[in-house]
């Protein structure tokens, strides 16, 4: 029946759900605040701030993640707290949802008609195993054995033939190939990781991720079919988090959680060119926008002090709360901040239409 599921999501197609242009849009969650800040990239201002709590959902909602169609019809939302994957549409309006345990990372397949869903980090013992929905009808399809444990990290390779997850407690990756179900499993020897996050290059042949433990970044090579061993291992301090790579994939943006900054190599040589860090605490999510301007950063802001700078100094921040967070827009060609923007409590993830 697994084996068998995989092949129908292989076999759909993405239903008509891809249209003209993409919305210019930028979905962040705040995981302890049951919101989420929906964010104009072009003026560069929060547009609405959507409250789970009016549409039915608990206090301890806990969205973590968001995935956004291409054309921007549709964006998903996992909450951790009420155990629910949600769908809405272009006009945030909450069109589906499917029950699922502690769900986590979200990731679109840009082939079939597949979601599919990792799990959180925060849970005592999550399912060993990634949640499969059918976006078009949004019912939850399989939850995949993976036999690895706590799946985090999470990435679907362009052509939709496989769907790579990384534990959070073991130095393993489970790489599902798509059209039989059939499971691969890469074993990283040494010292723990921690692969928090994936990010794949534009032309699909490299995938990267930040080991939280080692303070390392990943390089997988993905011309070849797993098993894999990195290719690559670059140490950059700080608990690296979020990669991200620009649209030309020359470079890649890193956020550095415990290190207040965010970082940026070059992906000819994988060395870091330089490190940025005013205005953050705990960056966690980041989005480049697809122009390659500006970078979106997510700051958690759960306590660190920012040496030089105060949050209430911050454009749009009077009067915020001790707890909330902030979105950090970088203007990347200058390396210097444009502004920010106020979110809610404990922001998470980050999600926008042609984010990679």
């Amino acid at each position: 029946m697994r084996r068998a599921s995989f092949a129908l999501a292989f076999v759909l197609g993405l239903g008509g759900v891809r249209a003209a242009e993409a919305q210019d849009r930028l979905y962040v969650v705040n995981q302890a605040g049951a919101t989420i800040s929906v964010i104009d990239q072009d003026r560069l201002a929060v547009d609405t701030v959507l409250d789970l709590r009016t549409l039915g959902f608990t206090p301890n909602a806990k969205p973590h993640h968001v995935a956004v169609e291409d054309d921007g019809s549709f964006w998903y939302v996992s909450l951790i707290g009420d155990g629910r994957v949600l769908k809405f549409d272009r006009a945030n309006r909450l069109v589906g949802q499917v029950r699922m345990e502690t769900p986590g990372l979200l990731t679109l397949d840009p082939v079939h008609d597949s979601l599919y869903v990792g799990r959180s980090m925060t849970a005592v013992n999550p399912p060993k195993a990634l949640g499969v929905i059918a976006r078009s009808s949004f019912t939850l399809v399989d939850e995949h054995e993976i036999v690895i444990p706590r799946p985090h990290a999470l990435a679907v390779t362009l052509d939709g033939a496989w769907v790579h997850t990384a534990s959070l407690s073991e130095n393993r990756i489970a790489s599902v190939e798509v059209a039989t179900g059939r499971v691969r499993l890469s074993t990283i020897p040494g010292a723990p990781r921690s692969l928090v996050q994936f990010a794949l290059s534009p032309d699909g042949r490299t995938m990267v991720a930040g080991g939280e433990l080692s303070n390392t970044l990943l390089v997988f090579d993905l011309t070849k079919p797993p098993p894999f061993a990195p290719a690559r291992e670059i140490t950059v301090e700080g608990k690296p988090w979020e990669p991200r790579f620009s649209p030309d994939g020359r470079t890649l943006y890193l956020t550095l959680l415990t290190k207040n900054a965010v970082a940026e190599l070059d992906v000819a040589t994988w060395t870091v060119r330089r490190t940025m860090d005013q205005r953050f605490a705990q960056p966690y999510g980041m989005i480049v926008r697809r122009d390659g301007r500006y970078a979106f950063v997510v700051n958690q802001n759960a306590g660190a002090v920012m040496e030089g700078h105060s949050g209430h100094e911050m454009h749009g921040m009077a009067g915020m709360s001790a707890k909330d967070g902030w979105l950090t827009v970088l203007d990347l060609a200058t390396g210097e901040v444009k502004t920010t923007l106020m979110l809610g409590n404990g922001p998470t993830g980050a999600g926008a239409a042609r984010a990679r």
